[in-house]
């Protein structure tokens, strides 16, 4: 088996892994490069193919090449075949990215030897949510790919699109005889392991999303002053993590947050580094130039609700301004401003009370379900059952997940015999595909339900 691996973020790493497995079974390993590869403490520098065959013997593991600076580049084609032919597996690597996460390949990469039999097409998954210049090898060329700039946010959409447009059509074109497989590296998180999931059966990627992945809701309070006390008192009564942020130590001490899960005192200049993706963000600084600082810092993070309090002309003046600064209509229409239902709140604890309203209206309205920590955090091989589309009254909504290994079952799709034919068909048929599942009458009688609906469930082996 001779393996080419191409693209970015992860191939050396990869190739490692595979070589030490591969080892542990009595197979003989060969490592090389196609192009250039990184000199390591074991790689064997010389162009002999004699001596190379000699210490895969010996050893049942060889990496050679020959040497260029701190890296190695291509044996002679010759030496290469003949080491080919002693070895039970090969492993190439057949691409460079500078160590970056993802890139678009120029006209001469990759290099593919004729004798490959499979190519694994490599991408970094830490590339999501860094600008596309942080991250990128061939930025020009990844620009180009996909129509961005170089602040663009890598995301999910954007590393499907580089590994189809590419590798995976072009290298198909060229050698249709060849397999052909995908390999997010670092999929770390469980939702980076169900995009990992996707992009290996090259499904779409935005048939999930981030925010279903959420630990549990989030509630970032920025300023520490009355209202933020009454907000703090009120949300931990409702299962929100809470965070606190004011830029003075007298507002920003624990004991005068004892209920909040953090308490940060720093400069708003900072708050981007404090956040957390899809938190539910409420603005109450003591001041405009404060307020405008958090809300143009939290427009540039993904959030599940964002919200600021003022009076209708200062708000009209800060969305004035975030205009000026080139940010969309459409994206400032997502602020809550002035912030809460109208419920006639006066006090700080009625003010709260409108708040948090209109932030429960937002999250159930959304029909989404949390992921318990028990789930985000399983490690176990198995499949990942998320609803990704309901109609009538189906007891869970869009976004729940149930994950499904040979023993264990974490989460719920509903419930009943649904579930059941959900965990039988994912012990079964443990592949990525979309199945539907229709909840008829007497089904929806046992769930205490009125009429029947219909679950899309989406199935991913991580």
């Amino acid at each position: 088996m001779i393996k080419a691996v191409v693209g970015s973020g992860g191939k050396t790493t990869l190739i490692r892994n595979w070589a030490k497995a591969y080892v542990e079974t009595g197979r003989k390993v060969f490592v090389t490069t196609s192009t250039h590869m990184m000199i390591e403490e074991d790689t064997l520098l010389t162009e002999d193919a004699d001596e190379i065959i000699g210490e895969l013997e010996e050893k049942h593991y060889v990496m050679a090449g020959v040497q260029e600076k701190e890296k190695i580049r291509a044996l002679p084609l010759e030496v290469y075949e003949k080491v080919c032919s002693h070895a039970d597996i090969v492993l190439i690597e057949a691409d460079g990215s500078r160590h970056m996460p993802i890139k678009y390949p120029a006209s001469h990469e990759p290099v593919i030897y004729d004798n490959v039999d499979e190519i694994v097409i490599v991408t970094g998954l830490q590339a999501l949510n860094h600008k596309a210049s942080e991250v990128s090898w061939r930025i020009e060329l990844v620009k180009q790919c996909l129509g961005i700039e170089d602040d663009t946010k890598i995301s999910p959409v954007h590393i499907q699109t580089l590994l189809q447009k590419g590798y995976v059509k072009p290298l198909r074109e060229k050698y249709p005889e060849k397999k052909i497989s995908i390999h997010p590296a670092h999929d770390q998180t469980l939702y980076q392991r169900a995009l990992a999931a996707l992009m290996k059966a090259e499904m779409d990627v935005s048939l999930i999303e981030e925010a279903w992945f959420a630990p549990e809701p989030h509630l970032f309070i920025c300023g520490g002053g009355h209202i933020s006390c009454d907000l703090v008192k009120i949300a931990s009564c409702l299962d929100f993590h809470i965070t606190v942020m004011d830029d003075r130590e007298e507002f920003a001490e624990k004991e005068r947050f004892p209920q909040a899960d953090r308490v940060i005192c720093d400069s708003f200049e900072n708050l981007g580094q404090y956040l957390e993706p899809w938190s539910y963000v409420v603005v109450v600084t003591r001041g405009h130039a404060a307020d405008y600082e958090c809300v143009r810092t939290i427009l540039s993070h993904p959030y599940a609700y964002l919200g600021m309090i003022g009076s209708k002309k200062k708000v009209q003046k800060t969305f004035e301004s975030l205009i000026t600064e080139g940010f969309h209509e459409e994206q400032i229409r997502t602020i809550h401003a002035p912030i809460g239902l109208k419920i006639g709140a006066v006090t700080p604890a009625e003010i709260s009370v409108s708040i948090l309203a209109e932030i429960i209206a937002e999250k159930n309205g959304k029909q989404t379900a949390s992921a318990s920590k028990e789930l985000l955090e399983v490690q176990e091989h198995g499949v990942l059952c998320i609803i990704i589309e309901k109609t009538g009254s189906s007891p869970r909504g869009v976004g729940s997940m149930m994950f499904v290994g040979e023993e264990s079952v974490i989460g719920s799709v509903g419930g009943g015999a649904v579930e059941f034919a959900v965990i039988r068909e994912a012990r079964n048929h443990p592949k990525a595909q979309i199945k539907e599942y229709q909840l008829n009458q007497k089904e929806s009688a046992e769930l205490g339900m009125i009429c029947g609906g219909s679950n899309r469930i989406l199935f991913l082996p991580i």
